[in-house]
């Protein structure tokens, strides 16, 4: 028997209203400076007439931010733009870039128009099993414990534990469940990539709200490697955006080891400063909250998974 196909709406239809055009206009405007009536007609499946009164409010209600340029058949931004829905910090436009670029988002649903060439670096990914996925959000949702089947670096074989998840975690590299882990009676981390089965358990009386290291926020201090010379230094500094050569990273306790070892400081490395750039200033200060950083630079054993 055939089945029946189902219409699918045109574009979007239906399903953004016109704060959401007029947030289109705003972002086309703020990044590429120019926009007309056919890329609201085009990205949102709206007729012409519906596009010039989207047009129309959003001059209403921005009146020095736009102008229609007859020679040139298109609205332009005017000196006195100003953003009037859209975050315009780089930052942004940036993440949505990298996520086109990835193939994480669509361009159907970006709003950049005429995207630069980009490309990135990759990385080996760590995959997350989708039902893995689906019963760690059921569990975090409804308070309940994990029964996983867990591989972890230090054994041999895998071994089953029962955790009561809290949180996610991604970092840079891998996303961990973080939960706490009845085994080692503490809060613990777990790779996705890790769990080789799940199934949801008993209800948990351990929540989120009883993990000091993930709500304890500490700062990590870096600064320009001394043993470079004054150009490098300089060029470090803005590379990272310091101040007075110094840059404070806010970063929670759980969190904070991941950082560090993705910037080469986990460890006081012996490389010469050419390659191992930036110091960590205030090591001391954390060695408290992460007595990883007091080990040699064999960590595996004192990496925070279980």
């Amino acid at each position: 028997m055939k089945h029946k196909e189902i219409d699918k709406p045109t574009a979007r239809r239906g399903r953004w209203g016109q704060d959401r055009r007029l947030e289109f206009i705003d972002h086309r405007l703020t990044w590429e400076g120019r926009l007309n009536r056919t890329a609201l007609t085009d990205f949102f499946g709206i007729s012409i007439p519906q596009a010039s009164l989207d047009l129309a409010r959003y001059m209403e209600l921005a009146p020095g931010n736009t102008e229609y340029d007859l020679s040139q058949k298109t609205y332009v931004a005017l000196p006195t733009f100003r953003p009037l829905f859209v975050d315009a910090s780089s930052g942004r436009y940036l993440a949505e870039l990298y996520a086109l670029t990835t193939g994480v988002l669509l361009p159907d649903v970006s709003f950049i128009g005429t995207a630069p060439p980009a490309d990135v670096v990759r990385h080996p990914t760590r995959t997350v099993a989708a039902p893995h996925l689906r019963l760690a959000l059921t569990a975090i949702r409804e308070g309940r414990q994990l029964v996983i089947g867990y591989q972890a670096v230090s054994r041999p074989e895998p071994t089953e534990r029962i955790v009561s998840p809290t949180a996610f975690a991604y970092d840079g590299y891998r996303w961990h469940m973080r939960g706490y882990c009845h085994l080692r009676n503490a809060y613990r981390d777990f790779v996705f990539a890790r769990i080789l089965s799940m199934v949801i358990g008993d209800r948990s009386d351990r929540t989120l709200a009883h993990d000091e290291a993930w709500h304890r926020m500490l700062d990590v201090v870096i600064a320009p490697h001394p043993a470079l010379a004054e150009g490098p230094r300089r060029a470090i500094a803005l590379d990272y955006g310091m101040e007075n050569n110094q840059l404070t990273v806010p970063t929670r306790q759980a969190l904070a080891y991941y950082l560090l070892k993705r910037l080469g400081l986990a460890t006081p490395s012996a490389l010469p400063a050419t390659e191992q750039q930036i110091v960590l200033v205030n090591r001391e200060a954390l060695v408290p909250y992460l007595p990883q950083l007091t080990h040699d630079a064999d960590v595996s054993h004192a990496a925070p998974h279980p």
